[in-house]
């Protein structure tokens, strides 16, 4: 079943079924990633959800009834940590353990995900979103630039130190992506099925494709990696 056409949503619709793949892609097994392929995340995830109006809010207004259930355990210093309070930690944060598995209670708005906590920095809460437009804005992921805000500062402090030799805290990023491609994979597949199209141009052929559409360079380059 295909969609009948506008030409914004179609776009939309492809970017996004992209931009997932290409954010499961990075966050895959992220200590074999580079930094910079780790850095990518960023203004993935900031396209999708923290534009104005993200990419997800495009692509939902046409799929209202599709759920996004983001499953993540919000960070939290361990008891054992808390009871040293004579260390002073700078910066920590969350690593795998943030990503919730599918029984996982799931924050079912954007909202509460993009402030949910994944980690702290001088005893201050880091949210997804500050996390995100970090390494969007700060360290070269859109813009190389200032830190505006204190828990910018220090990220950035911390990134030299760690060219080189460790991919770091930067990991991060690719714990978040796991989490968000969880949530948009079942809005993927529901474009993947039944796609926005032009009945002027698509037509359904015997494979149960539509020719001339994205789609079918979308199939064609998956059947690919598959027998690689």
């Amino acid at each position: 079943m295909a969609r009948e056409l506008e030409p914004k949503i179609m776009l939309a619709e492809w970017l996004f079924v992209e931009t997932v793949d290409d954010i499961r892609r990075r966050s895959h097994d992220p200590g074999t990633r580079d930094r910079y392929e780790l850095l990518g995340i960023a203004p993935l995830v900031r396209k999708l959800l923290l534009d104005n109006p993200g990419l997800l809010d495009t692509v939902r207004a046409a799929r209202p009834d599709v759920p996004t259930n983001f499953r993540i355990k919000q960070w939290k210093a361990s008891e054992e940590a808390q009871e040293r309070v004579a260390l002073s930690y700078w910066l920590r944060l969350g690593g795998p353990e943030l990503v919730g598995g599918p029984d996982y209670p799931a924050l079912t708005k954007l909202k509460q995900f993009v402030g949910a906590t994944v980690g702290e920095v001088d005893g201050q809460a880091l949210t997804v979103r500050e996390i995100v437009r970090h390494y969007a804005h700060v360290e070269g992921g859109v813009h190389f630039g200032v830190p505006k805000e204190p828990e910018q500062l220090v990220l950035r402090k911390m990134a030299p130190l760690l060219l080189g030799r460790s991919t770091g805290q930067i990991e991060v990023l690719a714990h978040i992506g796991s989490i968000v491609v969880d949530a948009l994979t079942p809005l993927r597949n529901s474009i993947l099925s039944s796609p926005m199209i032009d009945t002027r141009m698509h037509h359904l052929n015997e494979s149960g494709y539509f020719d001339g559409h994205w789609t079918e360079v979308h199939y064609a380059k998956t059947a690919g990696h598959l027998h690689k």
